[in-house]
């Protein structure tokens, strides 16, 4: 569809994020005039030359009220064609969707669609009724009133939280009696237990299928397996490779198909290595940490995305590269003295690690032409570290939301 000649104005929230730099990055080389929101001034996309300005605005979970009228006056201010949400800010979009849709245009799920993808607890019941293989799961709360279903997991388990994502205090537990000791204190950590469930683990290598549906129906699709991760071992992937896993790309379209999904969705399986079956760990109901891979691969989930909102609807793309690699450099960096660590042959990983071919793929934070947003991350991880170093801040400001 053409959408040449247009205003093509486009605000992005998370510019701090890689995420956000990616769809800026994407939309900025196809013409588009895109403006990046963020909590905090300094974030990376802002220091693109993809991008034309940025703003700061309230937090999304402390502030949502302010942060949504906020909104409404950058859209009206630059007169935005188009609103792209992009990490957990796009639950509260969500909520104000009918409200913003009268001043924007948008591309999201409906808000109880995406509480019933990100709940990692609650999408279980559908993938039984769809017959998606899926691994056991219980909320803490549950084990805590009923400790006798303890016995019925296979162990080890993954203590996992319900929402948020990056891998953040994702624990392994071994036995019934280390999970019984654990739920017989009163929180995790800062964390209330009601913000987490019990998940039986398998073992094998992680597949994952990056989605765009329009009102239902399939709009774009890629598949990648995770060859290293960050944080090690439950992380994001810091590199990946392209790949065709066809049962768990149908299972994926089966699920959101049958939720009407409208909007971006990414989700994990895990290859059981026994089997060959690929069971259903994760659902991200918004934009992914390696929406570079797919961009990699040929397909654009950035400006399929930008046609849905501007002309209603886009032709499918589902056919892509197998064997593309990408690689998180910030990401891989900060793995490499763990990965290294439990590596069995250190010599085979240094020389992968510092292969000039890995090295040369397609970046999510590093282009020779755009150098300015890795650097700006660089100066704000560095700044974060500090504030960690010398005194307590708080939790990350995505991780104290809680969706209801």
């Amino acid at each position: 569809m053409d959408t040449m000649g247009q205003n093509r104005t486009v605000i992005v929230t998370s510019g701090k994020s890689r995420v956000a730099y990616n769809i800026v990055r994407s939309l900025g080389r196809r013409g588009c005039r895109v403006f990046v929101g963020d909590v905090e001034s300094g974030a990376m996309s802002a220091a693109s030359r993809y991008a034309q300005g940025s703003f700061v605005y309230p937090s999304p979970f402390s502030a949502p009220v302010d942060f949504k009228e906020c909104l409404l006056r950058k859209i009206k201010e630059l007169e935005a064609e188009v609103l792209i949400p992009v990490l957990e800010e796009t639950f509260l979009v969500a909520q104000y969707r009918e409200e913003l849709a009268h001043h924007v245009k948008l591309v999201v799920p409906e808000y109880d669609q995406i509480l019933d993808a990100h709940n990692k607890d609650s999408w279980g019941s559908l993938a039984d009724e769809l017959d998606i293989p899926h691994p056991r799961a219980f909320a803490v709360t549950t084990l805590q009133a009923n400790t006798a279903l303890c016995h019925e997991l296979r162990f080890p388990v993954l203590l996992k939280p319900k929402q948020g994502g990056g891998g953040w205090a994702i624990q392994e537990v071994t036995s019934v009696q280390e999970l019984q000791g654990l739920l017989a204190t009163e929180s995790n950590g800062e964390h209330s237990w009601d913000r987490f469930f019990v998940q039986e683990k398998i073992d094998g290598e992680t597949h994952c299928v990056a989605t765009l549906f329009c009102k239902g129906e399939l709009r774009g699709m890629v598949a990648y397996r995770q060859l290293r991760e960050y944080p090690v071992p439950f992380g994001q992937a810091v590199m990946r490779q392209s790949i065709r896993s066809e049962q768990a790309e149908g299972n994926i379209q089966k699920l959101l198909g049958a939720m009407k999904w409208h909007g971006v969705c990414q989700a994990d399986f895990v290859v059981d290595s026994a089997s060959g079956i690929p069971f259903l760990i994760d659902i991200n109901p918004r934009f992914w940490g390696s929406v570079a891979q797919a961009i990699a691969s040929g397909v654009d989930f950035p400006w399929l995305l930008y046609q849905i909102a501007h002309d209603g609807d886009v032709e499918s793309v589902t056919n892509f590269a197998t064997g593309v690699k990408s690689r998180w450099i910030g990401g891989d960096l900060r793995a490499f003295l763990p990965l290294l660590g439990q590596s069995p042959d250190k010599i085979k990983f240094l020389r992968d690690f510092f292969s000039v071919t890995n090295w040369q793929v397609y970046r999510d934070d590093f282009e020779f032409q755009d150098p300015l947003p890795f650097f700006s991350w660089v100066a704000y991880s560095v700044r974060c570290a500090v504030k960690r170093r010398f005194a307590d801040g708080p939790a990350a400001d995505r991780l104290q939301g809680v969706w209801e």
